[in-house]
């Protein structure tokens, strides 16, 4: 690594360790600047997040109280089902209408024969 990014090596221990500080007090104050400034960033986005959900839950509640109907889920309504009529009347209507049918043809057809 270069000498000027992780500073010099301290001359009483020789190899052992390197100095990790700042070459002047402009990059030290620019640094400084530039975290505040992200912590300040990072504050500033966590408030303005509260006061978001705090406006959602404030529309929330007023929707709840201007139209307590549209909130149907709270409440599960069973649906209102049509009374079904039994399947057999039908059958047997078709199967007698059917049978009288066959009876009028075949009568029908055994008058004009004959």
């Amino acid at each position: 690594m270069f000498e000027q990014d992780l500073g010099a090596r301290p001359s009483n221990r020789p190899d052992q360790a390197i100095l990790i500080e700042p070459r002047d007090l402009e990059s030290a104050r620019r640094t400084l600047v530039h975290d505040n400034a992200c912590g300040t960033q990072a504050q500033f986005e966590r408030d303005q997040f509260a006061r978001d959900i705090a406006d959602i839950e404030s529309a929330t509640a007023a929707l709840r109280r201007a139209e307590p109907a549209l909130e149907s889920w709270t409440e599960p309504q069973t649906p209102a089902l049509a009374k079904t009529r039994p399947l057999w009347p039908l059958m047997g209507m078709l199967w007698l209408s059917t049978t009288l049918l066959t009876v009028g043809a075949a009568y029908a057809i055994a008058t004009l024969a004959g």
